[in-house]
């Protein structure tokens, strides 16, 4: 991950949030998310930004793999409430 530098890039909607060029494309990080004097906040943060740059591809692959390694019902069987669950469960340990 990096931060536009001068003349690379810019703001989006929020003139106070950085653009950072993630593999998904350009995510703005707002003020909360670039750092709080509460550690459980600017770890919630950090989670949220990171979850928000992996890519929907891995997301669901690891998803599969963590639906397949802990139950015997298929994938197609699940409910969509389900398979975003597991798609939760996945960022988790991505992030």
């Amino acid at each position: 991950m990096r931060l536009f530098v001068d003349g690379e890039g810019g703001h989006m909607l929020d003139n106070s949030a950085n653009v950072v060029q993630t593999s998904n494309g350009l995510l703005q990080v707002s003020e909360e998310e670039k750092g709080s004097a509460n550690p459980v906040i600017h770890h919630l943060s950090v989670y949220k930004t990171r979850a928000r740059m992996l890519s929907d591809d891995r997301v669901e692959k690891k998803a599969r793999e963590l639906h397949a390694a802990n139950s015997y019902t298929d994938w197609a069987a699940l409910s969509d409430d389900d398979k975003e669950l597991w798609r939760h469960m996945a960022r988790l340990e991505l992030c």
